[in-house]
């Protein structure tokens, strides 16, 4: 994406200090090192329980057979 290289900055939820983050790094929702106290910042996307919806939903659907062979005996 165009976008991905864009920083904004991300205040560190412990000690507040101001992280800049790409939004490629916000987008994947990965860690980063705080650096006013060094602690680790989880970044978790808002559509991150969406995607893994999307997946299992897609994984089923995938799963399901394409015929259903049924044997009848009369």
């Amino acid at each position: 994406m165009v976008f991905d290289t864009a920083v904004i900055e991300i205040p560190c939820p412990g000690c507040k200090f101001p992280n800049a983050a790409t939004l490629r790094e916000l987008r994947f929702g990965l860690t980063l090192p705080c650096r006013g106290c060094k602690t680790r910042i989880r970044i978790v996307p808002i559509d991150a329980g969406l995607m893994k919806a999307q997946r299992a939903i897609e994984e089923f659907i995938s799963d399901i057979p394409k015929t259903i062979d049924i044997k009848i005996k009369l």
